[in-house]
């Protein structure tokens, strides 16, 4: 499914989308960086399409973000729209979603996880 590539640590949530005129499509692996720029570890990073309410794996496994790191995440498992929903869990159990996210748009980017 998805896949985590460590290499610096760190959380961030994105606060805005780009609105989409058409619907796009990649299969290509799609990477950005995610900074946690709150003050709560992160322990867990979900994605889903747009179109549904369930979440996929937890990309981070047994991983997590400590307070003020950042992470390098590749999701490679031939992405089949470009818009897609985040969810974040914090180690104090509260949840930040960011919704409509243009992964097509984000590729080489990042994502910053606020409060």
């Amino acid at each position: 499914m998805m896949k985590f590539a460590k290499a610096a640590l760190a959380a961030a949530l994105l606060s805005a989308t780009a609105p989409v005129a058409a619907v796009a499509q990649t299969t290509e692996p799609v990477s950005f960086t995610l900074n946690n720029k709150t003050h709560h570890t992160l322990v867990s990073l979900y994605i889903s399409k747009v179109s549904t309410n369930d979440w996929e794996e937890d990309i981070f496994g047994d991983d997590v973000l400590k307070a003020g790191a950042s992470v390098e995440v590749t999701i490679d498992d031939d992405l089949e729209d470009c818009n897609y929903d985040v969810k974040a869990t914090f180690s104090d159990g509260d949840d930040v979603i960011v919704a409509n996210q243009d992964f097509c748009e984000l590729d080489g980017g990042s994502i910053d996880i606020t409060e």
